[in-house]
């Protein structure tokens, strides 16, 4: 791909510095990148790496027509495919440089601490914490990707001992402990902690002495250094060094002892191995450790004091254990490198890479959105009015949307619904019964053997001749009670959509009521808001995600703000929200507890079954490389393709349900070729018929958001089978037996390892074996078991 990366500042800063670094990986893994913006600091950097800079015309008001049209001839000039603005004014004018040309996506990173209300609804945004990436979701932005700031390990964490020997003289560092900031200093949120930092190290003086390294510029350095020399003079010898911005801070952070920070600067320092606080505002600080990364993780790197916070006895009381023992800051530094191996630049690399495809594929649906233009000119107007109304009272604040932080807002209790011991749990699935079986049903088949379950058909039209005659109640299997719900036709119209919805409700109430039950649960695992639909019911209301329901709009042809509202509504309602990944769980994250992981299952068959007869009617050679399931959009058919080229037999066993003809006509292509055989859908209990002639199965997600989020039935039916499995990175494979599952990256990579997996010999008894803990069975008792703890909690 080619992508225009545009930061919206190129002097040191933490936003702009990820933004350079995700490039430079991306470069690195074949793509091309260019830099766009004003001279700074950060341009001896990026012309470290190698990447291109193009210098932007100085803009005026922002956003600017000036900088907008210069993005859009580079764009036309470079055959662009996706313009990437960091921070809000180069989001905006990314979206108008994007906006008329076909081919080209515009992207949005906010890496401040709240996202500017009036960037377009329809722009793919990045944030850098899991509770904006809440707040923004649940204000209706249909695409909201997390990507936690990065830290180039291989850059950072290594510095010689003879620059920080140069470092330490050159600076006049001493014996004493050094507790290092690196930040811009600025009015708002970050000069707040430096201030307390230089009265505290006042205080320790005489008890546990330091020395503050505070690293960077800005409008706030005079304040600092006098607020600095009255401290000094209180303690009796200098105890605040003060470097100015450097270009590369690296030795800086190598001679922290303690690090003190917030954001990305929080987080760079952790590649040293130093302990952290990290500090906030209204006197927030707060050392890493195993109790309290949860809360950064959801919150970021960032916090606020509770009314009233002492913010220097705060900081005394994480600072003292830390500069008083030697032992526990060696074991915090462990801790630090530990933690921030999850935020490697490879990883958010990948992700990135992520939201620029799918970015790509929806440009379309970014054109011609005249009323979420509209939308955004009002609230860009409304924006500058508010600044002149402030600067002229003299209230302006100077760091923007870093000024009212969503964690400094954002407050909430988690609902509980009135728990039952008894009854039946009520399940809306998000497919008929009669649909080819997948996570609802059988999940429900093994939930059956623990307790009574209703399940809420969809709603269907009898006008259909399949729908005539079949009865609103039925036992499909025992314990088991199958309700249907009639609507009128044309449901995936908005407002019968919301018919069809209320009717599924009231068939669930009016058969409890008839039979005198109450339901001990409710779970929802369908697009349609169900648990906001029947709230007033008692029982623990769970919120079963199968899939990311929004991201899936485009391949099951329904409405993203539809999904959007309905996905919303059941969040709120949820007491427990359960995700097939971890992933997942961490988008649907509302609240600083996260959901819980609840993966796909298998059917695991006794030793005692019979053995399978394989099926008559497939024709290749082996060995033979299989793929079972749905095809669609998620599979990546250049994988086939090269599976294909390499001389494999390559068997393809489901239904297609391709939505472009592009795609249709890819894979009409791909199943005419020698060498490859396409078996349409089969009746689950034929599939092991065809596991059985495979040698290899193959899991071909194509990168994506939606793949990243989800978990592959077929991998475990794989393994189930005593087959060796090969997959492409994105799919979910935690908790998998890693001796009989292999990823791999690019085409090629795959054919490698999938020549090296067939060539081995397997024990099918072996793997099959790999699989019994994550039977159906197993999920059921492991669903019970996290509504028992959530109820319990």
């Amino acid at each position: 791909m080619r992508i225009l990366v545009y930061p919206h500042d190129l002097n040191m800063g933490g936003s702009q510095t990820n933004a350079i670094d995700l490039a430079s990986a991306l470069t690195a893994r074949g793509h091309e990148c260019i830099i766009f913006g004003r001279r700074g600091t950060l341009c001896e950097r990026i012309e470290q790496l190698g990447l291109e800079f193009i210098e932007s015309p100085e803009p005026g008001r922002r956003p600017s027509l000036r900088i907008a049209r210069a993005l859009r001839a580079i764009a036309v000039e470079r055959g662009i495919d996706v313009i990437h603005g960091y921070e809000w004014p180069p989001g905006l004018e990314a979206a108008m440089a994007a906006e008329p040309l076909a081919d080209v996506a515009a992207v949005c990173t906010v890496m401040s601490m709240a996202v500017a209300p009036f960037l377009p609804e329809w722009m793919p945004l990045v944030v850098g914490t899991q509770q904006i990436s809440a707040v923004e979701q649940g204000r209706g932005r249909l695409s909201v990707n997390l990507i936690e700031p990065s830290v180039d390990l291989g850059y950072n964490g290594a510095v010689p001992q003879t620059a920080i020997a140069a470092f330490r003289a050159q600076y006049g560092l001493d014996e004493r402990p050094v507790v290092v900031s690196v930040c811009r200093l600025v009015p708002e949120l970050k000069s707040e902690g430096l201030f307390t930092a230089i009265e505290v190290a006042a205080d320790l003086a005489a008890t546990a002495p330091f020395q503050l390294l505070i690293v960077g510029d800005g409008k706030a350095r005079d304040d600092l250094e006098r607020a600095a020399a009255r401290a000094e003079d209180r303690a009796g010898r200098r105890t605040v060094v003060f470097t100015g911005e450097l270009a590369d801070p690296r030795v800086a952070y190598a001679v922290a002892d303690v690090a003190l920070g917030m954001g990305g600067s929080a987080l760079r320092s952790l590649a040293f191995g130093a302990p952290l606080i990290v500090q906030g505002e209204g006197g927030f600080f707060r050392a890493l450790t195993p109790e309290s990364v949860d809360i950064f993780r959801w919150q970021g790197w960032y916090g606020v004091g509770a009314p009233g916070t002492d913010g220097r006895a705060a900081l005394a009381k994480e600072l003292l254990p830390l500069l008083t023992d030697p032992h526990r800051r060696e074991r915090a530094g462990r801790f630090s490198r530990e933690v921030v191996e999850e935020f490697s630049l490879e990883s958010a690399a990948h992700r990135q890479l992520a939201v620029y495809r799918d970015a790509w594929a929806g440009r379309a649906a970014q054109k011609r959105r005249l009323r979420a233009a509209a939308e955004s000119f009002a609230g860009l107007a409304n924006y500058h009015l508010t600044q002149r109304v402030a600067r002229w009272r003299g209230r302006q604040r100077t760091d923007d949307f870093n000024a009212v932080p969503v964690a400094a807002r954002s407050a909430g209790a988690a609902r509980r619904s009135g728990a039952v011991d008894s009854g039946p749990i009520l399940y809306f699935p998000g497919v008929g019964w009669d649909t080819l079986s997948g996570t609802d049903r059988l999940l429900v088949t093994e939930l059956a053997r623990h307790a009574p379950i209703v399940w809420v058909d969809t709603p269907h039209t009898p006008i259909h001749r399949r729908d005539r005659g079949i009865p609103a109640v039925t036992r499909p299997q025992e314990n088991v009670v199958r309700l249907r719900a009639s609507t009128v036709p044309g449901v995936q119209r908005p407002y019968l959509r919301a018919v069809a919805n209320r009717r599924r409700a009231r068939a669930a109430r009016r058969y409890l009521a008839a039979q005198g039950l109450r339901p001990r649960g409710i779970v929802a695992s369908t697009t349609a808001p169900m648990l906001a639909l029947t709230k007033d019911l008692p029982g623990v209301k769970v919120y079963y995600a199968t899939d990311d329901f929004v991201e899936a709009g485009a391949l099951w042809g329904v409405g993203r703000g539809y999904l959007s509202k309905a996905r919303e509504a059941n969040l709120a309602a949820a007491d427990l929200v359960l995700a097939v990944t971890p992933e997942l769980a961490r988008h649907l994250q509302r609240t600083p507890t996260a959901g819980r992981w609840l993966p796909n299952g298998t059917e695991v068959h006794s030793p005692a079954a019979p053995e399978v007869t394989t099926a008559t009617d497939v024709v290749l050679p082996s060995p033979i490389v299989g793929v079972v399931g749905q095809f669609n959009s998620r599979t990546d058919l250049a994988v086939l393709r090269a599976v294909q080229a390499a001389g494999l037999s390559l068997l393809l066993v489901g239904p297609r349900w391709f939505t472009t003809r592009e795609d249709d006509e890819a894979f009409d292509a791909l199943i005419a070729l020698p060498g490859v055989q396409w078996v349409d859908a089969v009746p689950r209990e034929r599939l092991p018929a065809y596991l059985a002639l495979m040698t290899v199965g193959l899991t071909p997600y194509a990168d994506s958001m939606f793949n990243r989020r989800s978990y592959p039935l077929k991998t475990l039916d794989y393994l189930a089978a005593g087959l060796p499995v090969v997959t492409t990175a994105v799919a979910g494979t935690g908790a998998l037996d890693r001796r009989f599952v292999f990823t791999a990256g690019s085409a090629d990579e795959i054919v490698d390892r999938i020549r090296e997996v067939a060539a081995a010999e397997w024990d099918r008894a072996e793997i099959r074996r790999s699989a019994e803990p994550h039977g159906w069975g197993a999920r059921a008792q492991q669903f019970i078991d996290l509504v028992k703890e959530d109820h319990a909690s």
